[in-house]
Parts: C-alpha cells; sequence; structure tokens
C-alpha cells in the first residue's frame, strides 16, 4: 500500500521578462529529517529549470522553520532578505525569509 507523505507545488507561475515562481511544500512531520523533501525538491528544481526554463524559482520560509530552511540551504538557495509580516498564520502577521534560486543555465 503506497500513502502520500508530502507535496511539492510551484505557483505563481509567471511568464515573460520574469520567468519565475514561488515553491511551496509539506510533508508529514513523521517524515521529517529523512532527506525525502530535498529530493522532491531537487527533481521539482529540474523540470523548474530544464523543461519550464523559468529563470528563478522563490520559497518563502519562518525563520523558526529551521527544517524548511536546511532544504532550500542544501539545494544553493540563497537568502534575498525578510519578507517583514509575509503572512498571517494562526491570527498572526509572520516574518519569512526570502530565499531563491536562480536558473544560470537560461539565456
Amino acid at each position: 500500500m503506497s500513502k502520500t507523505i508530502g507535496t511539492v507545488s510551484l505557483s505563481n507561475i509567471v511568464r515573460g521578462p520574469f520567468q519565475s515562481c514561488h515553491l511551496g511544500y509539506k510533508l508529514d512531520k513523521d517524515e521529517i529529517n529523512k532527506g525525502f523533501m530535498t529530493e522532491a525538491v531537487e527533481k521539482v528544481i529540474n523540470i523548474t529549470f530544464k523543461d519550464l526554463k523559468l529563470h528563478r524559482i522563490e520559497a518563502n520560509i519562518m525563520p523558526k522553520n529551521k527544517a524548511s530552511l536546511r532544504v532550500v540551504e542544501k539545494l544553493n538557495f540563497y537568502n534575498e532578505g525578510i519578507a517583514y509580516k509575509y503572512l498571517k498564520i494562526n491570527g498572526k502577521w509572520e516574518d519569512h525569509i526570502h530565499m531563491v534560486l536562480l536558473n544560470e543555465d537560461l539565456e
């Protein structure tokens, strides 16, 4: 029997001169720190850059979400700064770290 333990999604795909998207992912709490999300996000990056030919992937992550930050850091995303009060979560506006990966092979 198979079971879904997580998801990876691309949203806000913008074409034209921007060629960018937002990355989102979530994983079952019992599966964290096993490498599954890093592997899944790496596959989505390859599709995003090679097949969709996008230039930029953006991920916004809460500073306290260390596991999520580790995923993108391992995949060479870099920190572009803090998005202050970026999302309202459980009734509170939360800051997020704006992480970015560029497709350096795209002309």
